[in-house]
This record gives structure tokens, C-alpha cells and sequence, in this order.
């Protein structure tokens, strides 16, 4: 029996300790989710200045929208589990009844066998009545295994009562959260309620120049598509150079190579461990803005205001507050600085095989060949007077591989 109980408290303690990291991984997305909410609201703010509606509000507010979305799923997320604890709960509560009515039964067996038999159990009669010395120690150690058994189911007993006393006062605590989520989640739906009427608002006013509109996104695209052909250039010339470098130095020390493809990267041993270093930091580099939202996610996707145009997104855009700075994700080398336009500044950093690209600067604190630490300010985000708009673009990569930023960043 003693077996039977320390299993199913072991079990009750492995699936409330799941849970709880499930709980606490629920807690951190709504902690981040709400943060982006929080900044959302506050460039909406800053933009609200313009009387007349922008392209960045709509797209600062159709951002907002998705993350209260993706925060009410969460919430109802945390809801299910809830639930599914309570039930649990439930169930281990039942268990633990039924095993303590079972030990309370086995004590009050022994109590009453006690009880009958209680003339022999007078521990000095009992003692002296044996026919020899052996005798005697048989008796005296029956007595002690008697005594110890009876300690023990009380000890069980005990121990089950509190295992059972804290499962109540968890069940308590589960409802209590479980009642307050959905007053959140309720209020959670009314914000998004007057969210989406302001937002459908919003875009009616907009599509009244929808052609103008469409024609400015065009022409961004455009600018994007001409700056991305020479981060293109620099990046392979960069490959270029490094696998004649290593080339040359292969052949001065007679050493046998292996031929590298044009979109492969050879590394010096410093480069391979810096490589190694960023690439183990997945989902925890510092963000290239200190504060901000992303406006504009990676890859294919329609405009927020025109379904008819669609945009291609080689990285991210991160709406920020004005006078922002950039800086860099993870230490590294400045390969170039980019100048397409006067308030298009971009820099293009190394780190190992991996590259970042910082762009829509107006100004930048950083040369070519300079070595920068993580979170070292390298230039100023650039301000849009007439949309109210400070946004900057960030792009990574791995050689010539473009990747999704948003897995990279720390959440």
C-alpha cells in the first residue's frame, strides 16, 4: 500500500510540475504580447499628432489588432489548461480520498487488534512471561515492528493529508486565476471590438487615394528592390573574398583543398567561432532598436491598406519612437555603408558567415572595417515628417541565404 501512494503523489507532482512550465511559458508571450501592444499604443500616440490619417497609423494599428488577437488566443490558451488542471485536479483529490480512507482503515484495524488483544500487550508482562531469553527478544522485537508499523501508517496518513490539503488550496488558486482570465479575455474582446471599427475607419479615409497610395508603395518597393541588389553585391563579394583569401593561403602552406560554392562562406577559425557563437544565440538577440513593433513582417504578404499590392519583405520593418538608434544584434565586423538616398543610410555587418543589414538611417556612427559589441548604437533611424513615422528595416542572413529575423530576436 505504502508503494501505491508514493507513486500516485509522484505522479500528481510530475503532472502539476508540466503544467506549471506550460503555465509559465503561456505568461511570457502574454508579458510580450502586451508589451507590443503597450508600444503600439504609444507610437499611435505620437503619430496621432497628424490630423490627417497616414499609412503608418493604419499599419501601427492593423499590427495591434493581430497582436490582441494572437494575446486573446492566448489567453484562452491558458484558460484550457486551467481547465484541464481543475480536472486533474479533481481526479487526484478523488485518488487521494480514496487512499487515505484506505489508510485510516488499515490504522483502525491495527487500533482495534490492539485493543482485543490489549492483555497481552502490556509490554512488561509480556516480556517477562517468555519461557527463555530468546524468547524475550522475539517478543521485544514483535513489539517494536508492531510500534514502528503503527508510526508509519500514521506518518502515511499525515503525509497524505497534507498532499491532499494542498491540492484543495490548488484548485482554489486554479479557479480564482481561471474566473479572472476570462474577465480579461472579455475585456480583451471589447478592445478589439473598438479596434477594428477605428482601423475600418481608418481605411476608408485612406482608400479615398488607394491609387496614390498604391503608387507610393510601388515606388518604396522599388527603392527596396534597388537597395537589396547592392546588399546583394557587397554581401557576395564579401564570400568572394573570403574563399580567395582562404584559397591563397591553402596553396602558400601546400595545403589540399576543397572547393567552396560561390554561396558558401570559407572561415578563418576566429570567424568560425564568432559564427558558432551567433548562430547558438537563436531567439535571444537583443533587438536593433531599443524599443519598437514590427510594422512589416518577413517574406510575401498584402499591404495593409491595399489587398491589391503586395509586398516583398526580405527582413523586417520595426516602427520605433523618433530619434531612435540602431544598433547592432551581436558583435561583429562593419563590411559596408550604404548610401542610397541621404535619408537611407544601410550597414551591413559580419558576423562569421552570418550578416545583419541596418537601413533607413539618416545618420551613421560606424566606418568600414570597424569591429562593434552587441547593443552598440550604430546610427540614427530615419524620420518620415510627412507619415510620422520612424521605422527602421533589419535583415538577416547567412551568406546569400536570406532569413526570418523574427525567429532570432528575444522575445
Amino acid at each position: 500500500m505504502k508503494w501505491k501512494v508514493f507513486l500516485l503523489l509522484g505522479l500528481i507532482i510530475s503532472s502539476m510540475g508540466y503544467a506549471q512550465r506550460s503555465k509559465e511559458s503561456l505568461e511570457k508571450e502574454i508579458k510580450a504580447l502586451q508589451k507590443d501592444i503597450a508600444t503600439a499604443n504609444k507610437l499611435l500616440k505620437e503619430t496621432s499628432k497628424n490630423k490627417e490619417v497616414t499609412l503608418n497609423q493604419v499599419s501601427l494599428m492593423d499590427k495591434k489588432i493581430k497582436n490582441r488577437q494572437k494575446l486573446i488566443n492566448v489567453y484562452n490558451d491558458q484558460i484550457s489548461l486551467l481547465e484541464k488542471n481543475i480536472e486533474q485536479g479533481e481526479k487526484n483529490i478523488q485518488n487521494l480520498n480514496g487512499e487515505l480512507k484506505k489508510l485510516r482503515e488499515e490504522y483502525s484495524k491495527m487500533v482495534v487488534f490492539a485493543y482485543k488483544n490489549k492483555s497481552h500487550y502490556d509490554q512488561l508482562e509480556f516480556l517477562f512471561a517468555a519461557d527463555d531469553f530468546n524468547q524475550a527478544l522475539r517478543r521485544l522485537r514483535y513489539i517494536q515492528q508492531f510500534s514502528d508499523a503503527r508510526k508509519t501508517k500514521m506518518d502515511q496518513i499525515a503525509a497524505s493529508q497534507k498532499k491532499l490539503s494542498d491540492e484543495v488550496e490548488a484548485q482554489r488558486k486554479n479557479r480564482e486565476e481561471q474566473l479572472a482570465l476570462l474577465v480579461e479575455e472579455k475585456n480583451q474582446q471589447e478592445e478589439l471590438i473598438k479596434e477594428k471599427g477605428e482601423l475600418n475607419a481608418q481605411v476608408a479615409q485612406l482608400k479615398k487615394k488607394e491609387n496614390s497610395i498604391q503608387q507610393s508603395i510601388k515606388e518604396k518597393q522599388a527603392q527596396a528592390k534597388k537597395f537589396q541588389k547592392e546588399v546583394d553585391k557587397i554581401i557576395a563579394e564579401e564570400i568572394r573574398k573570403a574563399n580567395e583569401r582562404a584559397a591563397k593561403e591553402a596553396k602558400k602552406a601546400k595545403a589540399r583543398t576543397t572547393s567552396t560554392k560561390p554561396d558558401k562562406m570559407a572561415l578563418t577559425p576566429s570567424e568560425k567561432v564568432l559564427s558558432t557563437s551567433f548562430s547558438a544565440n537563436k531567439g535571444k538577440l537583443p533587438w536593433p532598436v531599443e524599443r519598437g513593433v514590427v510594422s512589416s513582417s518577413y517574406g510575401k504578404h498584402a499591404s495593409s491598406v491595399s489587398s491589391k499590392v503586395m509586398v516583398t519583405n526580405n527582413g523586417i520593418d520595426i516602427a520605433t519612437g523618433e530619434n531612435a538608434q540602431a544598433r547592432s544584434v551581436f558583435e561583429g565586423v562593419v563590411v559596408s555603408v550604404v548610401k542610397p538616398s541621404a535619408s537611407n543610410i544601410g550597414v551591413i555587418i559580419r558576423h562569421g558567415d552570418f550578416f545583419t543589414v541596418y537601413s533607413q538611417l539618416d545618420e551613421v556612427y560606424v566606418n568600414r572595417g570597424d569591429k562593434v559589441k552587441t547593443k552598440q548604437a550604430i546610427g540614427k533611424v530615419h524620420t518620415d515628417r510627412s507619415e510620422g513615422k520612424t521605422e527602421l528595416h533589419f535583415e538577416l542572413r547567412q551568406g546569400t541565404e536570406t532569413l526570418n529575423p523574427a525567429g532570432w530576436l528575444v522575445r
